[in-house]
Parts: C-alpha cells; structure tokens; sequence
C-alpha cells in the first residue's frame, strides 16, 4: 500500500512539473501575444511621399558646433547624424535615397555632407 502511494505520488509531482515546463514568457519562453519589428515594415498604411527639391546638409569642423558634433564619432553615426539633422533643419520626417560626402583625416571625420530628397509619411487612403 505504501509503495502504491509513492507511485501514485511520484507520477502526480512528475506530471505537475512536467506540464509547468512548458509555460514560459519572454525571450527564451513562448509567444507573448507582442511582437516587435526591427526592420523598416510597418503595419501602419503610410506612403513616404517626396516634398520639394533635393536638400544638401553639411557638417563641418570649421565651425564650433560641428567640431563638437563630429569629435569622436565613427562613419556610421556621423552619416546617422547628418540625416537627422538635415531632417530636422528641412522639416521633413525622413531623406528619400540619401547620398553622404565625406572627408577623413585618418580616423577623424573633418567633414560629411548628405544629399537626398525630403520626404513625409502620409496615411494612405482605403
């Protein structure tokens, strides 16, 4: 009888575990019904629609600010900066096929000019 009991209750604690094991949540676990994307998809029906002209934006060293912007910085975020900025000067939510000059001194950006056309996210029509 005893030995029938330990059995039985083995078999219930192994079975309890068991089935725990499988819930799970956050990154190494199941679906938690939210899910992010990293790429440049959205789900949201917006058009990137070109404004007006093409647009130049240079960062300089010659300048106070632009010494302070580009001090320090790698390639990747000065060309980040830049479109940004030039973004931001435009008044457009994003450059549409941007085109980076840039100047080097060894592994010093002395200058970085971008070039592309501004463009805004506009909801499309259903």
């Amino acid at each position: 009888m005893k030995h029938t009991l330990y059995i039985l209750a083995l078999a219930a604690s192994a079975a309890t575990i068991s089935s725990c094991g499988g819930i799970r949540s956050g990154a190494g676990g199941a679906s938690t019904g939210s899910y992010i994307n990293d790429g440049h998809y959205s789900v949201n029906p917006l058009d990137l629609v070109p404004v007006g002209d093409r647009i130049t934006y240079t960062i300089d060293i010659s300048t106070p600010e632009g010494r302070q912007k580009l001090q320090g910085i790698s390639l990747p975020d000065a060309k980040q900066l830049a479109e940004t900025e030039a973004s931001r000067k435009y008044n457009c939510d994003r450059l549409i096929d941007p085109r980076f000059d840039f100047l080097k001194k060894g592994k010093r950006i002395l200058r970085i000019t971008v070039d592309g056309r501004p463009g805004n996210f506009r909801t499309r029509d259903k």
